[in-house]
């Protein structure tokens, strides 16, 4: 076995994972590095025109960084600015168990020292070919066995936690929901409506 390697019993769970964060990630793309990126996907000259419309209304602290967070073109453009990401991590590093939602990623691999040299060439490529860079603090290698936390979920090998902050904050919901509900400000069917979209989120955990 090679340093940094163990082998998996059914007792325990061995490995680790390279959980990262991209630093201010929206506030950080390059606009014309995502245009670029977007034109050889897209060659409708008019589409081309409105997405560069798009970018430059988008008020930004740096001239020709940034692009809009929660209309309907956020979630497009991010994808398409870290598929570059994707193919490099697949296809480059190839890496064999890799996820990513957004601008947050991981990456597992049973050893500790490989997950550093990937950590290390995913930085340089996000510095040189997309102009970003990994969080410091958000960006760690963990061993599997102490979870994941991705997407409000503890993720562990065979189950799954809520984050006890996103606990916390049902609950003082909750609370709200009685107060207006006693108060005659809500009625149940006002309060069950808004938690269906919650409660069908939370049944992803354990």
């Amino acid at each position: 076995m090679g340093t940094g390697s163990q082998v998996l019993d059914g007792n325990s769970v061995f490995g680790y994972a390279l959980k990262a964060d991209i630093k201010h990630y929206f506030d950080s793309v390059d606009q014309q590095i995502l245009f670029d990126l977007v034109g050889r996907r897209i060659r409708d000259f008019g589409i081309l025109w409105l997405i560069k419309l798009v970018l430059k209304h988008h008020k930004t602290p740096i001239q020709g960084k940034g692009m809009p967070l929660g209309n309907m073109t956020s979630q497009f453009f991010a994808n398409v600015y870290l598929d570059e990401l994707d193919q490099f991590v697949r296809h480059t590093l190839k890496a064999k168990y890799y996820i990513r939602y957004v601008d947050d990623f991981v990456i597992l691999h049973r050893d500790r020292k490989t997950l550093e040299c990937w950590k290390d060439e995913i930085s340089a490529f996000l510095c040189q070919r997309l102009e970003l860079e990994l969080h410091p603090e958000k960006s760690k290698i963990t061993p599997l066995r102490e979870g994941i936390t991705l997407l409000g979920f503890r993720v562990f090998y065979h189950y799954r936690l809520l984050k006890k902050s996103n606990t916390r904050r049902i609950w003082k919901r909750l609370e709200r929901f009685r107060q207006e509900y006693e108060d005659e400000e809500m009625s149940r069917k006002e309060i069950v409506q808004s938690l269906e979209g919650w409660l069908a989120y939370a049944e992803f955990a354990d």
